[in-house]
């Protein structure tokens, strides 16, 4: 076998590593649904299982954490993780309060945010495409928020806003990364996964979060499979896949995520999908992917 057709097996198998992990991201939100319980617990036990799966394959392998990379970036570890808290309890509590496809396409406006974050912090150039792409996504949002169908219910806002607002809080976590020094993403992710899990025990208790849990069969698997499978598994495959394929494909199979919630939330739970979502989807996912992959980059 030659140098070339190794390396093209390798991409091909890459490729197929990533498009596995999308399509599971893509049913975070459906699994939702079967857990009842606060979005606090939720993330907490997303964040356990996850660390628990990930230290398991770790040990497996026979690698260690890097004690000292992650002590040199332990500020902004500390700082991502506390907005990647808010930004899944943000997430999970979008699900309650409105369709999967809105809630996603809603938390997808993350590119977005990240570009005008970028310009203010990074001091990137705004360009006229960039802000085109910011306003397309913007009108797409509009679109799939149902306000100028039947105006908004107070629910159906809640769930709107919790959206963008998790959005918002990922794509800074996605800023914050930028500032970490020789730290390998397997170590960000355990580090943060841990710290998660701290932070949200302690806040799931203050609020009466444990109070309120209706704990069943169905809601516990749900949570260990999305603990296990989609967070500890599905981050070492993710980080795994993305190291060896070029930003732009990564940018490209990255909307497998978002389309296949969308789809999941019309045929399988029945969620109404009309025209002024799917007018909706194109222009943010559209907007998102012109954005990210004129410069460049991928995202998860």
């Amino acid at each position: 076998m030659t140098l070339r057709k190794r390396g093209m097996d390798n991409r091909n198998g890459s490729r197929l590593q990533l498009i596995f992990t999308m399509m599971l991201f893509g049913t975070i939100g459906t699994l939702s649904r079967y857990i009842n319980m606060p979005s606090s617990l939720i993330c907490f036990g997303r964040a356990f299982f996850g660390v628990i799966t990930i230290l398991i394959m770790l040990a497996v392998r026979r690698d260690k954490t890097d004690r000292e990379a992650i002590s040199r970036n332990k500020l902004w570890l500390l700082l991502s993780s506390s907005l990647m808290c808010v930004n899944w309890i943000c997430q999970f509590e979008a699900f309650k309060y409105t369709t999967i496809a809105t809630s996603t396409l809603c938390y997808y406006m993350q590119p977005v945010f990240y570009i005008l974050a970028g310009a203010v912090v990074l001091k990137e150039k705004l360009t006229a495409k960039k802000l085109i792409c910011v306003a397309a996504a913007f009108c797409g949002m509009i679109l799939v928020s149902g306000v100028l169908q039947t105006g908004l219910h107070i629910s159906e806002l809640r769930g709107v806003l919790f959206g963008v607002s998790g959005g918002f809080f990922y794509a800074m976590v996605v800023l914050i990364n930028k500032y970490m020094k020789d730290i390998s993403p397997v170590n960000t992710t355990i580090t943060q996964l841990t710290l998660v899990s701290l932070i949200m025990l302690p806040y799931s208790s203050v609020t009466g979060a444990f109070a309120e849990v209706n704990i069943t069969a169905a809601g516990i698997i749900c949570l260990i499979v999305l603990g296990v499978l989609h967070t500890g598994i599905g981050y070492i495959i993710y980080f795994d896949a993305v190291n060896k394929l070029p930003a732009q494909t990564v940018g490209i199979l990255s909307y497998i995520d978002p389309v296949e919630a969308v789809l999941l939330s019309a045929f399988f739970l029945r969620e109404p999908v009309s025209i002024y979502t799917v007018a909706g989807a194109v222009l943010i996912l559209g907007a998102a992917a012109v954005s990210e992959l004129t410069d460049g980059k991928g995202a998860e």
